[in-house]
């Protein structure tokens, strides 16, 4: 049975907010130096947003011990969060080093570059370690439905 869990209700409203932040983004995509970054950004957000308010509904069914799980579900939030923050201030410097496909044809300062490189690569491996720590909080889920 799903209950709503304080962790789930945070991951929750994060999600919403992201969304939220997403949607505001998607409206000041001409507004910014590269309009095609500014769109990955967009998209990031609502897809990471909808993950998130998905794994809060569903948070009552991962069995993880209790330091693990605040890891897991915190380390997707912030990892999902950075990602975005990263992408959108590429969107907004011309940064392109880190994501070269949507950063073809410009270029930002180094503190820049290197902001967007940090914040990728960190929220990239952040939001890794803890889906895959998700993944087994849920094979207990998944082995009672065999």
């Amino acid at each position: 049975m799903l209950e709503l869990t304080q962790i789930g209700a945070q991951l929750i409203f994060i999600g919403i907010v992201l969304f939220l932040a997403g949607l505001i983004q998607g409206a000041l995509i001409p507004k910014v130096k590269n309009s095609r970054m500014a769109l990955s950004g967009h998209l990031t957000a609502v897809q990471c947003a909808m993950a998130l308010a998905i794994l809060g509904v569903m948070w009552s069914l991962v069995e993880l011990p209790a330091l693990v799980a605040k890891f897991a579900a915190y380390g997707c939030a912030f990892g999902f969060v950075f990602i975005w923050l990263g992408i959108t201030v590429a969107s907004v410097t011309g940064a392109s080093k880190a994501l070269p496909i949507a950063g073809a044809g410009y270029s930002a300062n180094v503190t820049s570059e290197l902001t967007v490189k940090i914040m990728v690569r960190f929220g990239s491996l952040l939001s890794l370690i803890a889906c895959t720590l998700l993944v087994f909080g849920l094979v207990p889920i998944f082995l009672q439905s065999l």
